[in-house]
């Protein structure tokens, strides 16, 4: 990696503590509270499209809830911005009643739409099943018809 700034070439100054703060930032970025089971990156282990599918819809019913717990306000650096990010703090929990209201109204809209998904995904496949044992009749009822005569063509006087 080569880090330019300005058109100088810095990466012996710069990535010694680009490195630190990355890794700060990923210990500090993942949830503890979540299970590595439902995180997207394991829908890279499916083997096939159905088994795409299915990983898909359980991690959208896992995570198709909005909650209020109390999460870290990104800010800028200096004092001011310190006491913005407080009162913002503040604001958040002393309003949080009302974001509380709004959650439990878009989880019930949420999990709507993602019953809504599974059972279209079940219709789907109930179709199709159903359309392959109707082609599967189709193509015995044409494997038992004998060929026709293989003579040539009657004409029309």
């Amino acid at each position: 990696m080569t880090i330019l700034v300005a058109g100088q070439d810095r990466t012996r100054e710069l990535e010694p503590r680009l490195t630190a703060a990355m890794t700060r930032r990923e210990s500090e970025a993942k949830p503890r509270f979540l299970s590595p089971e439902i995180s997207a990156l394991t829908l890279r282990e499916a083997g096939s499209d159905a088994e795409y599918l299915s990983r898909l819809l359980n991690l959208i019913r896992y995570r198709d809830a909005v909650d209020t717990l109390a999460f870290e306000i990104p800010r800028k650096p200096g004092i001011l911005w310190g006491a913005v990010a407080r009162v913002r703090a503040f604001l958040w929990r002393a309003l949080r009643y009302q974001h509380d209201r709004i959650a439990f109204r878009q989880n019930l809209i949420n999990g709507l739409f993602t019953s809504a998904l599974e059972f279209e995904i079940l219709q789907r496949e109930s179709d199709l099943r159903d359309l392959r044992a109707r082609l599967e009749v189709l193509e015995r009822r044409l494997a038992a018809t004998p060929p026709p005569p293989a003579g040539p063509p009657e004409r029309a006087s």
